[in-house]
């Protein structure tokens, strides 16, 4: 089992993981990653109105980055 950090970025507001979680390798973390993006933006979306949101789940080890599950969206009225 591999120690991975899932770092979270939120329209330019870092907040680091300390804790990381224990996973069997790179496909657990990113999967975990997409998972936690999904969570993290529907929560956003749910929790407020929002017109600009950019949210990233950056992962990494003890050995370096391993990944980044990001989504960005700017919803503009058409009229």
């Amino acid at each position: 089992m591999i120690r991975y950090y899932f770092d979270i970025v939120t329209n330019g507001k870092v907040a680091p993981d300390k804790e990381g979680l224990l996973l069997p390798g790179p496909d657990s973390a990113r999967r975990e990653a997409s998972l936690s993006l999904a969570e993290i933006v529907l929560d956003e979306l749910h929790s407020r109105t929002v017109s600009r949101l950019a949210v990233s789940v950056s992962v990494r080890s003890a050995d370096g980055p391993v990944c980044e599950a990001v989504f960005q969206s700017d919803v503009r009225s058409l009229h």
